[in-house]
């Protein structure tokens, strides 16, 4: 069974109109500490965005590093966080799909997992 794109995206929004304050203030913290970061290791805006991006991704090439003290707190916060907003659009994305897919079963009349059926959630 696939799903419908626009059934997909149109769940995504619906989930982020819900969250949109958790995650303008994940992104203006991560704007904040970039800024900072910039300041403390003398970096371009440009280099410490790109800095922050790679960290906050969990990726980490290593071509630029922290070498001052305030540099490496600030970097740890930049990881934390991506790694909060990457849990949270996997999050967002997963139920977006399930919505999406029961949308799409009901439509077609056909009953629900049997997971659904089972569960006492209801």
């Amino acid at each position: 069974m696939f799903l419908d794109f626009r059934s997909f995206m149109r769940e995504v929004v619906a989930l982020l109109a819900v969250i949109k304050e958790i995650v303008v203030l994940l992104l203006c913290a991560l704007v904040v500490l970039t800024m900072i970061l910039a300041a403390v290791e003398d970096l371009s805006f440009r280099d410490a965005i790109y800095f922050a991006a790679i960290t906050g991704l969990t990726i980490g090439f290593g071509d630029i590093t922290p070498s001052t003290p305030m540099g490496r707190l600030v970097v740890i916060l930049i990881g934390l966080l991506g790694i909060v907003f990457t849990g949270i659009v996997v999050a967002l994305v997963n139920r977006a799909l399930a919505y999406a897919a029961a949308e799409k079963r009901r439509r077609l009349g056909q009953p629900p997992p049997v997971s659904r059926i089972l569960s006492r959630d209801d």
